[in-house]
């Protein structure tokens, strides 16, 4: 099947301030799964975060909490890479892109992340490792 005929999750390349680019990842009906938590000096910095962000995604920790607006929100975090003692905590890469009213929605959009997270590792695996993007 041709690339432009796939239906799945897309990742997005978001302009920001100061001429970064951050990314976000929505489903194939255009609703947001998740959001990088931070900016990138350039496209090519953004793809290699992503494509860590994909290879590591079985060490991501989700968390799930409550906003101050009292909306279910969660963050994914990668672990510091390093052995010395008190290196620093897990380091937030991703976050809900909105809030939810219930904590099940909550927990139900991080699945959602992480199975758009396969499928856009999968589409970077068949394209050769060229961006999918």
């Amino acid at each position: 099947m041709p690339p432009a005929e796939r239906r799945g999750p897309r990742l997005l390349i978001l302009p920001a301030a100061d001429r970064c680019v951050g990314w976000t990842l929505r489903a194939a009906n255009g609703r947001q799964l998740g959001a990088g938590v931070r900016t990138y000096r350039s496209e090519d910095e953004l793809a290699e975060a992503v494509r860590e962000l994909i290879i590591e995604r079985a060490a991501l920790r989700c968390t799930v909490g409550q906003s101050e607006g009292r909306l279910w929100v969660w963050t994914a975090h990668l672990p510091v890479r390093s052995t010395r003692p008190g290196a620093g905590e897990a380091v937030a890469v991703a976050r809900s892109a909105r809030g939810y009213l219930r904590r099940d929605q909550c927990q139900a959009a991080v699945e959602a992340f992480l199975t758009g997270l396969q499928w856009i590792g999968q589409e970077l695996r068949r394209s050769g490792g060229r961006r999918p993007w």
